[in-house]
């Protein structure tokens, strides 16, 4: 195949003089005044000023911003000056641009888009298949802060609320987004209204990220010393001149030193003149290995020296400049490519052919300049090649990969091949391609083929900094292995996304089944560390890379090979899963995302949990309603109005429900005690959260979008008085003072409690100049009280006070009946809600794991010697182990005077009248006081267990009444024989009726079980007894010894082991129990004992 070479009349009509010439600039003066006189920015300069003093070479004629309208050999228009450099291709490195220079968008509408930077993210899509999957949606970052998506040339951005679309015309890239300038201070308003300019501490970004390349985030720190450094002169006319850059050894960066290239890591290479075509160059040198990565994406320009023949570099026949994307360019993988093109800033002095000894710089940021010597040969240099190349390898290589399956590899990988093999074919569809093109596609081909990439897949546990870290940033997957940074060192500090601490409770063990925890080493307690058994990805040759470095006992900095290790993986492809990269940072979940427009959030400051607490107002059959968050909920992440995100930890921050909490400052307690994290969501105050959104475990992440704004908290001095002016009686007032209030806040009385019971306002209360007045209701009374205020911008106020009742000491008591005792007009039910505390021989009984005041007390204020205190065990402990013996209670209750008392079941009265009773011989009495006294006599035995005083001595009072009423059998005389008359006939007497047998039957007690309870009904059940026929159930609201509010079902069916109690009263407890009977025909009725009593409190 023949070569062309390029046409180098013109170049060797020139003169080197005359070759040297540029346009004429005033030079600026170095900087030698006082750093005071001058202001050192970053400044956006375009390639004629950033070249115009640096003695490059320009054509004789032309100007620094000439063009030209030949085309290279791709069929480019960079054969100009340093005018701008424009492409047309909508799918190929357009992102590059962005690292270091200016570069634009431009439409078919003729709007433009001023790029800062690029970036991407996975979002929902549906494949071909109509199955659930993600694409990757990428977006360019302006240089006013709005982002505008872009695909492939279709441009979608907002204006004035509006989604619009436009195609790309093309793109531009204007000069250098980042140099280094000295101003006058004097100069300095002008020269900002003229250039973009960086200050100090300002943000300098750029870039897209993929493999090799990164894109970045810095700040910026410009002294007379950073190295590029260019004085700016302004001019007569009001224009600026930059002078030749300065060589210095600050980087311009905050915090960073400036950088050297590494050598040893940078491979250079002087291509071939086939593969310097490719470019439309004359020359190309590649720079490739481990280093070229952090190099290319701060190369902002570079400068080649020719010497011609000269070995010792001594004095450079020509120096030339150049631009970005017309000759220097870099790729993901395959290195920095720097080329020069024949065209009005580049031509070789006369007499000269290009071979022999050159030298190119490379001007990066942050970095010293870097100087490459080589020296060229004639197999380096482009020459004429008029004759279209060969395609044949390039159509077989297209052929080979055509049945390729992107489901098999990694997305990623899957992306860059895709995007190669488009090229290879737009190469192919052109009409004369060169052998250059052809050759460059079947590099870049085979290259991204031979990278392609599959995934091991698994799962591992995940501390919560590992999970939460690719959540809350963009992080992109990246199989570069790093085993030196750890870039979630951050999120593993204390108060960031850190293990949950708990000292007192079993539920870090296993509250949330989503998560794993370990025990503290005293054996106290213990934390949740993160999420257990996670879905992984990890592509293979990561994976492969980080096995070897595993099993040659590699050091690491960061959690990539302890989850290598831990993984255990899977042969199949599960439905969500976490991307591992090189420097063990992992990616968001890959998750199906459903947002639930059926629920909604709201959000309040006064909590028990957190100083902001964040409710859902669910629906039935939601997606939010359907979540069980105790066993599959993962995470939580709220999303702010600036895209800031947060991470929510179980236990600490994540309840059931879907309910979570956090704290902003430091110091925040729990209710039970326990000191919250604050600093993952210290900025959140103030903010509004406009996404909530819940990562479900193996299922669809739930997304509620929602306007919660956190509002300031109120200073701890920032306070509202409530004083009370009486004491309660038919009602109170009470004194409010708002002086204490922030500055500006208009704080507004939004509710009123009494306890847990919210007030109807005018029912219950009415508010009128700081005057609080309580009316006398059945919701109010003596006890504590609480006033919420709100205000827009800051957090709710709460003012507490306490109603008293005006009683004093002894006043309330507890009487020798076991009974308190209440001054008259008192409601027993309002003054055991309002006790607090209870203790039992000095002992604590209320509170965690204790006893509520309803359950020690019946409804007249008899203490309940059954009560018990029920484990979640379903164990039952007696408070009064010993029925028999004496017992000192001191009762607290808010508003009233506390109450001490010796309390002890005296059912020794009870036991000699049971004993006198069972004396007794039936035959001396009548039937009918007999039977009397017989019942008297059951109920009393029964009363001996009773749980009160009052239902002990009630039976006694019956008993002894029943004795009372024993009436003697009247005695007749005896009547003289009748003489026998045997004709008188004797008429016989009917039979007696014969007594019944004795049964012989002895019966278990039955179990018995309450069940389901509405408002009038409840339904009981037991276990069926061995040989009984049927069963009594009873039940009353007082006690087994009151017959009259008793009542009795009897069941005659053995087989029947259920009954419903109909017709209770709402809101009220009744005791249960039960016994077996058996009947026989001819036998006497055998009972079982009565069961253990049961409870049944009826509801509203």
């Amino acid at each position: 195949m023949k070569k062309r070479t390029i046409n180098m009349k013109k170049s060797l009509a020139i003169a080197v003089a005359a070759a040297m010439m540029l346009g004429i600039c005033p030079t600026a003066a170095p900087v030698n005044a006082a750093d005071s006189d001058y202001k050192y920015v970053y400044a956006s300069l375009d390639w004629a000023e950033y070249w115009q003093n640096e003695n490059v070479y320009l054509a004789s004629g032309s100007t620094l911003k000439s063009s030209s309208e030949e085309a290279d050999a791709r069929g480019e228009y960079d054969k100009g000056a340093f005018d701008v450099v424009t492409r047309a291709t909508k799918n190929h490195g357009l992102h590059r641009g962005s690292f270091q220079c200016d570069a634009v968008i431009r439409d078919t509408d003729g709007k433009a888009y001023e790029i800062s930077y690029w970036t991407s993210e996975e979002v929902s899509a549906k494949d071909e298949n109509g199955q659930d999957t993600t694409k990757k949606v990428v977006y360019a970052v302006l240089t006013d802060g709005s982002k505008i998506q872009f695909d492939k040339g279709t441009i979608t951005y907002t204006e004035n609320g509006e989604t619009k679309t436009a195609t790309m015309k093309d793109y531009e890239v204007k000069g250098i987004k980042y140099v280094p300038v000295a101003v006058k201070t004097e100069d300095y308003a002008d020269f900002c209204k003229k250039y973009s300019v960086t200050e100090d501490t300002s943000a300098i970004e750029g870039g897209y990220t993929e493999k090799a390349l990164k894109a970045y985030t810095k700040t910026a720190e410009v002294t007379a010393d950073t190295n590029g450094l260019k004085v700016a002169t302004k001019n007569a006319d009001g224009t600026y001149s930059f002078a030749a850059r300065k060589t210095g050894s600050n980087s311009g960066i905050k915090n960073e030193a400036q950088k050297t290239v590494d050598e040893t890591k940078i491979v250079k290479t002087v291509r071939s003149a086939d593969d310097a075509e490719t470019y439309g160059a004359f020359i190309r040198v590649d720079l490739t290995g481990d280093a070229y990565g952090d190099l290319g994406a701060n190369m902002q320009t570079v400068r080649w020296d020719y010497y011609g023949n000269d070995s010792t570099r001594s004095k450079a026949l020509a120096t030339y400049g150049t631009k970005f994307a017309a000759d220097n360019w870099m790729h993901k993988s395959m290195g920095i490519q720097l080329g020069l093109t024949n065209s009005i800033r580049c031509q070789l002095p006369k007499g000269y052919d290009g071979t022999g000894y050159w030298s190119l710089t490379i001007y990066a940021l942050g970095y010293a300049d870097s100087t490459y010597n080589f020296e060229a040969t004639d197999a380096n240099i482009v020459k004429p090649d008029t004759n279209a190349g060969d395609t044949t390898e390039l159509n077989k290589l297209v052929s080979s990969v055509e049945g390729l399956n992107p489901s098999d590899y990694t997305e990623k990988s899957w992306n860059s091949f895709e995007t190669e093999l488009k090229e290879a074919k737009d190469i192919l569809a052109k009409e004369a391609p060169t052998q250059a093109e052809i050759n460059e596609a079947v590099e870049h081909l085979t290259a991204a083929k031979n990278a392609l990439d599959k995934y091991e897949y698994g799962t591992a546990n995940l501390s919560y900094a590992d999970f939460y870290y690719g959540e809350l940033n963009d992080v992109k997957e990246d199989t570069t292995l790093d085993l030196t940074s750890d870039k979630a060192a951050s999120y593993r500090e204390s108060g960031m996304y850190d293990a949950v601490s708990s000292a007192t409770t079993n539920k870090y063990k296993s509250f949330f089944s989503s998560t794993y925890s370990e025990d503290n080493a005293n054996g106290q307690g213990g934390s949740i560390i993160g999420m257990k058994d996670v879905n992984i990805a990890v592509p293979t040759s990561l994976y492969e890379n980080a096995k070897k470095a595993i099993s040659d006992n590699k050091e690491c900095s960061n959690k990539l090979l302890e989850i290598i290790s831990s993984m255990k993986l899977s042969d199949t492809t599960p439905s969500e899963y976490k991307i591992l990269n090189g420097d063990g940072t992992l990616t968001a979940m890959k998750s199906e995302v459903i947002e639930d427009t059926s629920d909604t959030l709201t959000i309040k400051t006064q909590s028990s949990y957190g100083q902001y607490e964040v409710d859902p107002v669910t629906s039935e059959n939601s997606p939010l309603s359907n979540l069980d968050a105790k066993k599959s909920l993962l995470g939580i992440i709220v999303e702010d109005e600036d895209g800031t995100k947060y991470g929510m930890e179980h236990l600490e921050n994540i309840y059931g429900g879907g309910k979570f909490s956090f704290a902003v400052t430091d110091g925040f307690k729990e209710k039970h005690g326990n000191t919250i994290d604050y600093k993952r969501h210290e900025a959140l105050q103030g903010k509004t959260i406009k996404k909530v959104t819940y990562l479900v475990k193996n299922g669809a992440d739930i997304v509620i979008n929602t306007n919660l704004k956190c509002k300031t908290l109120a200073g701890s001095d920032s306070i509202i008085k409530a004083t009370a002016n009486d004491n309660f009686k038919d009602g109170a007032t009470v004194s409010v003072d708002t002086a204490a209030v922030p500055s500006g806040s208009n704080y507004t009385l939004s509710s009123v409690s009494m306890g847990k019971t919210v007030l109807t306002e005018g029912t219950d209360y009415t508010y009128a100049n700081n005057t609080l007045t309580i009316k006398a209701t059945d919701n109010t009374g003596v006890g504590s009280y609480s006033m919420v205020f709100t205000d827009d911008t800051y957090s709710d106020i709460v003012a507490s006070f306490t109603l008293e009742s005006g009683y004093k000491t002894g006043d309330i008591s507890i009487n020798k009946n076991n009974q308190v005792t209440l001054p008259s007009g008192v409601n027993f039910k309002k003054y055991v809600n309002n006790i607090t505390s209870i203790k039992i021989n000095g002992v604590e009984k209320t509170g965690k794991g204790g006893i509520k005041a309803t359950d020690l007390f019946d409804a007249d204020g008899n203490i309940n010697f059954n009560a018990a205190i029920k484990g979640k065990d379903g164990s039952s402990t007696p408070v009064f182990a010993d029925k028999s013996a004496s017992y000192t209670i001191e009762l607290t209750s808010t508003g009233y005077p506390s109450v001490s008392g010796t309390v002890q079941l005296n059912t020794s009265i009870l036991e000699a009248s049971i004993k006198k009773a069972e004396a007794l011989d039936s035959s001396k009495y009548t039937a009918e006081t007999w039977k009397a006294l017989q019942t008297a006599l059951t109920e009393a035995k029964e009363a001996k267990s009773a749980n009160t005083q009052a239902i002990v001595d009630a039976a006694n009072t019956k008993l002894t009444e029943a004795l009372s009423g024993l009436k003697e059998k009247a005695v007749t005389p005896s009547k003289p024989a009748t003489p026998s008359n045997p004709d008188t006939t004797t008429t016989k007497k009917p039979a007696t009726k014969p007594a019944l047998k004795k049964s012989n039957v002895k019966l278990s007690k039955p179990v018995l079980k309450v069940g389901k309870t509405t408002k009038n009904k409840a339904k009981v059940t037991w276990k069926k007894v061995k040989k009984a026929t049927g069963y009594e159930i009873q039940y009353t609201t007082k006690g087994f010894g009151n017959k009259k509010d008793t009542k009795t079902i009897k069941v005659s069916k053995a087989k029947i082991t259920s009954t419903q109690l109909k017709k209770l009263k709402k809101k009220t407890r009744y005791k249960v129990r039960i016994r077996a009977v058996y009947t026989k025909a001819g036998y006497q009725t055998a009972t079982s004992k009565w069961s253990a009593i049961k409870t049944v409190k009826t509801k509203y």
